[in-house]
């Protein structure tokens, strides 16, 4: 039973943070159109440009997996969480690859 508690308190506890830490964030979503090791350039919906600092802290997910800068490209569809106070992005979400069709198959008549 204290565990039940006591992971039901973690749980509260871990969502309370992540909650807060998403107040002091802005959201910027768009399409990559440069990428260096500082910054990564999207345009938004809107088309308006934004350049976004990035550092060592910065995350890169994909998903569930973790990815680096190296793995960003141009065209890729992004959302960075931007720290309102610092203007650094802390975490860059890549969107998921694009599934890919498979060739159609040549029917013969014979």
């Amino acid at each position: 039973m204290k565990r039940a508690v006591l992971a039901i308190m973690t749980a509260f506890v871990l969502a309370g943070g992540v909650a807060f830490a998403h107040g002091d964030a802005e959201h910027v979503q768009g399409t990559v159109t440069s990428v260096t090791a500082t910054t990564i350039t999207v345009q938004t919906p809107a088309k308006k440009t934004r350049t976004i600092t990035i550092n060592e802290k910065t995350m890169f997910m994909r998903g569930d997996a973790h990815l680096s800068v190296k793995d960003v490209k141009v065209g890729d569809r992004v959302v960075l969480d931007v720290d309102k106070k610092t203007s650094v992005a802390t975490e860059v979400k890549l969107g998921t690859a694009a599934a890919t069709k498979a060739p159609a198959e040549h029917k013969h008549k014979g």
